[in-house]
């Protein structure tokens, strides 16, 4: 069963950092509510999105298939926490989880994206140290999750699913390369708007459920300046938003306002997977 998490252990395991994890269900923990339980299991209705499911041999899918658990995956719930090791590995649908790096001053940034294209623990996959880090549903949606333990042994078959995910992990490696790069040389306005076009392919709806202060914690900026760049490009007519909710309305005006980095990442993916 997925972990649950409070916000004192959080503390607690990362040496009670000073305003670590700030928005951490904070309000919940506050005021004495539980916090959510993990994935909820859901009826599988045969048809499959997940590009490294999909393209598996038939043998290989078959021997998988009895291990297939269908789940309903919440926004912002958290998958894997802070060197945490993976219990389950998790093949998105429509959802869409990042894999965020938290500061020492309890700031965050994105380090990579995982929608349909690919998966989630790969450490435990191929039974390494977990990485420390906190993996978090972006988009809320489906996906199917398979015990670690399952996949140690299908991984070691040599077969179709040890190739495919050797595919996706060499091309994972260069889209986290490249999102270094462009954290590190590009606008935020050229970063949001790659974001905004990577989160679009991976869920496959235009409306993405999002507030100011998640963009902001994922890019790694102040809220302040998210608000004002969602007023900009709003004007400009790529976007529309209300609370809670941004709709792409022009991808080809996103397009012309994000860096190269959209561009390379999407076709290193295509490549790998």
């Amino acid at each position: 069963m997925t972990k649950n998490y409070e916000l004192d252990n959080d503390l607690t395991r990362a040496g009670a950092r000073a305003g670590a994890y700030r928005d951490f269900n904070s309000t919940a923990v506050a005021a004495g509510r539980v916090a959510p339980q993990g994935p909820r299991p859901v009826a599988f209705d045969g048809l499959l999105t997940n590009k490294i499911l999909t393209r598996l041999p038939g043998e290989d899918f078959a021997r998988l298939l009895p291990h297939l658990e269908p789940v309903e995956l919440a926004c912002d719930e958290n998958l894997y926490f802070l060197g945490d090791p993976p219990d389950f590995v998790y093949f998105p649908e429509n959802a869409v989880v990042s894999h965020l790096h938290v500061l020492s001053d309890g700031g965050t940034i994105e380090a990579d994206m995982v929608g349909r294209e690919g998966l989630t623990g790969l450490s435990a996959v191929f039974n390494c140290d977990s990485p420390d880090r906190w993996t978090k549903v972006t988009i809320g949606g489906s996906a199917l999750r398979v015990r670690a333990e399952v996949m140690r042994e299908e991984f070691a078959l040599c077969g179709g699913m040890q190739q495919s995910i050797l595919a996706y992990a060499s091309a994972r490696l260069a889209h986290v390369a490249q999102r270094a790069v462009c954290n590190g040389l590009h606008s935020v306005e050229q970063r949001c708007c790659s974001w905004l076009l990577m989160l679009h392919d991976r869920a496959g709806e235009a409306r993405l459920p999002l507030t100011h202060e998640r963009i902001a914690r994922h890019l790694g900026t102040r809220r302040a300046g998210i608000t004002e760049l969602a007023t900009t490009l709003r004007a400009r007519g790529h976007i529309s938003y209300s609370r809670g909710l941004i709709r792409v309305t022009d991808r080809r005006g996103l397009e012309a306002s994000a860096c190269e980095c959209y561009g390379l990442q999407s076709r290193s993916l295509a490549r790998g997977n």
